[in-house]
């Protein structure tokens, strides 16, 4: 990991990361913060925000890594990584198995308000990270 335990820099990385207005969501984090401008703005006429916005699980997969990383580490921040942890790998599992029950398909990224499936499917690509989400192999 790149901070250490007891950086404050994380305790404000941790912090923020729950925020309403930030990346947060029921559905796992969000590719870009709610609050940002570039928040599902097309980048072109023709282009959809395909990276503005959408829930990626192979971003997701990183932060739930470190999460656990700084949840079984000592330090100020140790609760609420665990708390974090739980939760967000929580969010993405349910809502990954809530889709894939629904549409029989894992998907390339969901959407960051609804948690619905989106974009390229069957995608096994990164997406296929839930599986070492799953089984908390990091």
């Amino acid at each position: 990991m790149i901070l250490e335990p007891s950086s404050p820099e994380l305790g404000h990385i941790l912090s923020t990361l729950k925020s309403d207005n930030y990346i947060w969501s029921p559905y796992g984090l969000c590719s870009v913060g709610r609050s940002d401008s570039y928040y599902l703005k097309y980048n072109t006429q023709h282009d959809a925000p395909y990276w503005r916005g959408p829930v990626w699980i192979n971003i997701n997969f990183l932060a739930i890594r470190a999460l656990d990383h700084y949840s079984k580490v000592e330090g100020p921040h140790q609760k609420i990584s665990k708390q974090l942890y739980t939760e967000l790998r929580r969010n993405v599992v349910q809502n990954m198995y809530r889709e894939f029950t629904k549409t029989g398909f894992i998907w390339e990224q969901y959407n960051c308000q609804t948690g619905k499936g989106q974009s390229v499917h069957p995608f096994t690509g990164w997406s296929s990270l839930v599986v070492l989400i799953m089984g908390e192999q990091y």
